[in-house]
This record gives structure tokens, C-alpha cells and sequence, in this order.
């Protein structure tokens, strides 16, 4: 178990002391988004001091306490490392994905038909991943969401992939399968644009990978 799965679990333990209150009750006592609480609850990154401050009273716990377990779980600060450029750069050539929204269209439909366009979002990287897998690894992605999440990750380790992409894949993935749950939060507008971009930049970046695989196999003449 990882410093951040340690500390979500020890907020699961707090929140099982306080009766286990809803998310929606969480939501109403501190003041942030159950999609935000319930990131906190799982463990995969750890949230911002102020989160966590206004889930301890939240939760009636000693925010002191709480917060030394927050500061051990951070760590010391990493070294500062530079953003790779497939996140900073403005591309111009759009690689072509068949997919039923292209990146103007989902953003176009965001505000109006959320689900939609978080499924174009999810679409653009299952359908790289089913690419990705079939070029480098002889094989395709399972039939679970989390399979495409891992494709990421396996050519992330491999080199294929630049740092970060897996963390890009889990945020679409987490936001795509909420999406799908009755009842669940949906993003607001801003943060679903945002989800969008990434996950369109993580598809291209792929479809890039693909398309080198295509030109370094063709015969030499």
C-alpha cells in the first residue's frame, strides 16, 4: 500500500467513525463536489490540504492530526520536472480518428450533453489503445474499460509512451464509468472541457506511436 492509498484508507476509517454519511452529506458539509470527496476516498491521488481540511470537520476529526498524516503521506517535495510537450505544444496536424466526435465536436456538445461527450473522450482512447496493443503487443485490450487504462500503463513503462499518460487515462476512465452511474455527479462545464482535451492529446499522441510503427515496418524497397 502506497502513502496515498494509506492516507485515503485512514479517511475511509474516519468516515466510517463518524456513521459513514453520505457523499451528498459530505458534499453539504464541506462545500466541495462529491465527484472531489469520492476522489479523496479512493486513493489513487492524494488531495489538496484544503479538501482534506474541510472533510476532517466534516467527518468531526482533529484537523491537526489529520494534517500530520497528510504532510507524511506527501513526502518530501519532489524535484520540479519540466511538462513533456505533448501536453504544452499546439498541434496542427490533427492525427484522424474514427471515432464519432472529433475534439470540436465533443467540446461543442459538452455543456449540453455531458455523457456524450465524456463517451467520445473514452472512445478516442479505446480505439488507440485497441491500435496500440495490436502494433506493439500482438494482441488487443480485454473487454473492461480498465484494460484500455492498462494498455496506457504497460506502454508507458516500455518507452513508448511519454510519463503521465497513465494518470491522463485513469482521471478520462474515472470521469467515463461516473458517468454512467445513476445519480452520480456529472463534471461541471470547465472541468469537462479540460477532461476532453486530455484525453483527445493522449489519442494523439498514440495515433502518433501507431503511425511510426506503420512506416518503420513497410518493406524496404
Amino acid at each position: 500500500m502506497t502513502a496515498v492509498e494509506a492516507f485515503a484508507h485512514h479517511l475511509r476509517q474516519l468516515h466510517a467513525a463518524a456513521g459513514a454519511p453520505s457523499t451528498r452529506q459530505m458534499a453539504a458539509r464541506s462545500g466541495y463536489g462529491k465527484s472531489t470527496i469520492s476522489e479523496a476516498f479512493a486513493g489513487r491521488r492524494l488531495p489538496t490540504w484544503p479538501v482534506v481540511e474541510k472533510l476532517a470537520a466534516a467527518l468531526g476529526a482533529d484537523a491537526n492530526k489529520v494534517r500530520d498524516q497528510w504532510v507524511a503521506a506527501r513526502g518530501r517535495p519532489a524535484e520540479v520536472q519540466p511538462v513533456p510537450d505533448w501536453l504544452t505544444s499546439i498541434r496542427t496536424d490533427i492525427p484522424q480518428i474514427v471515432t464519432g466526435l472529433n475534439l470540436e465536436e465533443a467540446c461543442t456538445v459538452a455543456a449540453a450533453d455531458p455523457q456524450r461527450a465524456l463517451a467520445s473522450s473514452w472512445e478516442v482512447l479505446r480505439v488507440c489503445a485497441l491500435q496500440l496493443a495490436h502494433c506493439y503487443y500482438g494482441d488487443i485490450p480485454g473487454s473492461w474499460s480498465s484494460n484500455v487504462v492498462e494498455t496506457y500503463q504497460r506502454a508507458e513503462k516500455d518507452g513508448l509512451l511519454p510519463a503521465g499518460v497513465t494518470a491522463v487515462a485513469n482521471a478520462v476512465h474515472y470521469r467515463h464509468v461516473g458517468s454512467n452511474i445513476p445519480g452520480e455527479e456529472l463534471p461541471s462545464t470547465a472541468e469537462l472541457l479540460q477532461i476532453i482535451v486530455l484525453a483527445y492529446r493522449l489519442a494523439w499522441q498514440a495515433r502518433d506511436v501507431v503511425e511510426i510503427y506503420a512506416e518503420t515496418s513497410k518493406p524496404r524497397s
